[in-house]
């Protein structure tokens, strides 16, 4: 009787404890996500070198979208309040290592608060409001040959920075500053007694209603050596949207200035207009077709680059693609179709094609 009567005591027990568990975590509302992205195709590039001689076939990584790892999660603090994080991994699918400088998480790495009032504060390395704006600005739909191929920032992310998130009604706000935006540089960190070393400040703002997108963001980058404090890159964009139908319609304008002598390879002053389209041809296939017109304004160049992409989903987390982008350089030219991935000569055309898979999880 004692043996049954304690065994009884026991499952009631264990029965309150899990009915317990169960009423706080609904109240707190918690979660841990683990997610990935896996991309991985075969690329053809011509002129894959400096020299302007010799066709490049390889199998590529994170051709149409970069693949990735990462945890995000959220506990609830009650009146709207939230804790959040994310731990975002990037690699190469082709040799498995690690993107983004070599960081463990370089993707994005922060923890921060989220109101459902007030929008959300956040310090880590972040993605700057020029990525996560211009997401819904490209019409070959941020593959490698769209707008990150024609300017490095479109993908551009901080370290050691607080970033703020909100919205009211159907406007965007996101803003950003750094205290050293790359700290796998020399002095692309914090310098004791040089405030603007390294620094980086951003804002963004965007209008979004039904079918309508519009957006503008400001970006600013000081010097990473106190030489070059002074000095900044600056890059200016406006952009937008619009869905009729089946098709979504995109037209943008990019001006970058800089006068950082150390970035000026990688960064020259420029303007770029772009636009495009994408239409869905059934919900399991869509085209895309692009262009994006640069004008380099210190060596009177200008460069040309247009796209054409196809996605087919075998589900709703597999995807089959295939890219073509041709690039025209004038002869003080030397845009890339893929961006600093593999460098063209000045004056040569580029043509680069991908067939390839992508699975999220």
């Amino acid at each position: 009787m004692k043996s049954n009567h304690a065994t009884r005591l026991v499952r009631t027990v264990f029965a309150a404890t899990l009915c317990s568990l169960a009423t706080f975590a609904a109240h707190a509302q918690s979660s841990v996500t683990l997610y990935g992205i896996l991309d991985s195709g075969v690329e053809y590039v011509t002129h894959a070198a400096r020299q302007g001689s010799g066709n490049l076939f390889r199998v590529n990584t994170g051709n149409r979208i970069n693949s990735r790892w990462g945890f995000t999660g959220k506990e609830d603090l009650g009146e709207g309040l939230r804790s959040i994080f994310t731990l975002e991994s990037g690699f190469a699918t082709n040799n498995g290592t690690s993107q983004q400088g070599g960081r463990l998480f370089g993707r994005q790495a922060f923890v921060g608060l989220e109101s459902d009032k007030f929008g959300a504060v956040m310090a880590g390395r972040q993605m700057t409001p020029m990525y996560r704006f211009s997401l819904a600005l490209d019409p070959l739909n941020y593959s490698s040959y769209g707008l990150s191929a024609q300017d490095a920032q479109f993908v551009g992310r901080a370290d050691n920075a607080l970033e703020y998130l909100g919205h009211v009604g159907p406007f965007e706000l996101n803003a950003l500053y750094s205290f050293g935006y790359d700290s796998t540089i020399a002095n692309g960190g914090q310098v004791p007694g040089e405030f603007r070393v390294g620094k980086q400040f951003d804002i963004g703002g965007r209008y979004r209603q039904g079918p309508f997108n519009l957006t503008l963001v400001y970006e600013q980058r000081r010097g990473t050596s106190v030489a070059s404090s002074g000095d900044s890159e600056r890059r200016y964009l406006a952009g937008g949207s619009w869905a009729i139908g089946n098709a979504t319609l995109y037209a943008g304008y990019e001006l970058l200035l800089n006068d950082i002598v150390a970035t000026l390879t990688a960064s020259p002053p420029q303007t770029m207009a772009f636009g495009g389209l994408r239409y869905k041809v059934t919900p399991a296939f869509q085209v895309s077709a692009a262009s994006y017109y640069h004008i380099f304004r210190t060596v009177s160049a200008h460069a040309i680059s247009t796209g054409v992409n196809a996605d087919y989903l075998l589900s709703k987390r597999t995807t089959l693609y295939a890219d073509v982008t041709y690039v025209i350089n004038s002869t003080k030219s030397a845009l890339s179709a893929t961006g600093s991935t593999t460098p063209v000569a000045t004056g040569a055309n580029q043509l680069a094609v991908v067939v390839g898979i992508a699975h999220t999880f």
